[in-house]
């Protein structure tokens, strides 16, 4: 709260890209869960640079408490969900954008413009914004790539990477 602005709703029902992770997380949904959105469906889209200090505010309140946390950006790269071109997916920017995230490059990943990941990597590029994020969380540590790949019955290049602090 001193260094980002956060908002707070008493009800919120959870989509996909919390109950997926958590179906494999925790399929007993027996583990304790802090839930936070970032807005990356659109206007006003948080801007990149304040995304990256809401993540580095994340690890100061991780880092407050004496427990293991472990905290997971989810989302898709490029992909234009409920457009014509809903099975597009842009390979080429996806593998960019994850060579810049993989290296924590901070000034790569803030130099985005939301006008080039509309015309790039579609409307659910602005998703990157969680990843972002996890970046800002993890300042200066370099992530690993997993698995990446253009899955088209999903519209999405599905991807899991980590980084850790």
């Amino acid at each position: 709260m001193q260094s980002v602005d956060v908002a707070y709703a008493e009800e919120w029902k959870m989509d996909h890209g919390i109950m997926v992770p958590l179906h494999f997380l925790t399929p007993r949904y027996d583990m304790d869960i802090i839930p936070v959105n970032i807005n990356c469906q659109g206007p006003p889209l948080t801007p990149l640079n304040r995304v990256w200090e809401f993540g580095k505010a994340l690890r100061r309140a991780c880092d407050s408490v004496p427990e293991k946390i472990a905290v997971i950006g989810t989302g898709g790269i490029s992909h234009w969900p409920a457009t014509p071109n809903s099975v597009k997916i842009v390979e080429e920017w996806d593998r960019d954008y994850l060579d810049k995230w993989l290296a924590n490059d901070k000034e790569a990943l803030l130099a985005y413009t939301d006008e080039d990941t509309l015309k790039d990597a579609g409307q659910g590029g602005f998703e990157i914004r969680t990843l972002t994020a996890i970046s800002g969380l993890c300042e200066g540590k370099k992530g690993d790539l997993w698995f990446y790949e253009p899955i088209p019955i999903f519209s999405v290049g599905c991807t899991v990477g980590v980084m850790e602090v």
